[in-house]
């Protein structure tokens, strides 16, 4: 996700906050050797199809290849999410990805190796080509990845600024029986010491992110594992 109107908006000292924030990881994300932005990124996928083996496997089974993950297509310098996409959809796994609709709100579009991607009118990204179809007729989502640009390590996300996946998450919290995990994806040096990310009233919290060296849980709403 890319950044938007909302950094313009009236400030509060939160939103004040987080924009100087987010000027500054965004300036050290462009910083990072692309080399190592590439290895972080192999190694993320890694994380991520790990959690998956332990998380959607029956006890005593073999794990299962009909959930889908609601994933993201990354935006360089945005961990890469080429090659855990490609992996997902190697293993079997169903790939959805968002597409950014009116009022800063997200549909879902199949992704696989090959769709067809057209730039979207509402965000500087490209989309796959495809149906459209809202969170509630996806079927058996095992997990949600969320873009972030840092987590600090009581949970709380900073994003671009759109507000898209906040409205998202808002619409799926946490605690809500049968709730599926929800997880970012961030480089090393974007997970935050705790209170590092201002918290405003519409900003929803992770329960942990995934970096290059595993899944990183929040104490206080651990997923699964």
């Amino acid at each position: 996700m890319t950044p938007s109107a909302r950094d313009t908006e009236p400030a509060t000292d939160a939103a004040a906050d987080k924009a100087r924030l987010r000027r500054s990881l965004r300036e050290a994300r462009a910083a990072l050797d692309p080399l190592d932005r590439q290895d972080q990124s192999r190694a993320l996928a890694r994380s991520v199809t790990q959690y998956l083996e332990r998380t959607t496997a029956p006890t005593g089974g073999t794990p299962s290849r009909h959930a889908t993950i609601a994933a993201y297509l990354g935006v360089d310098p945005e961990p890469g999410t080429a090659p855990l996409l490609g992996e997902l959809h190697r293993l079997g796994f169903g790939v959805v990805v968002p597409v950014c609709e009116r009022g800063y709100q997200l549909s879902w579009t199949t992704w696989a190796p090959g769709v067809a991607l057209e730039r979207s009118v509402r965000a500087p990204v490209f989309e796959p080509v495809g149906a459209r179809r809202s969170f509630e007729e996806l079927q058996d989502v095992a997990l949600v990845l969320v873009p972030a640009l840092a987590v600090d390590r009581s949970g709380h996300r900073i994003g671009q600024g759109g507000g898209y996946y906040d409205r998202f998450l808002a619409r799926h919290p946490l605690g809500r029986p049968g709730a599926v995990p929800r997880l970012g994806a961030v480089y090393r040096s974007e997970i935050l010491p705790a209170g590092a990310v201002p918290v405003e009233p519409c900003d929803q919290p992770l329960q942990g992110t995934f970096t290059a060296d595993g899944l990183l849980g929040f104490e206080a709403r651990r997923p699964p594992v």
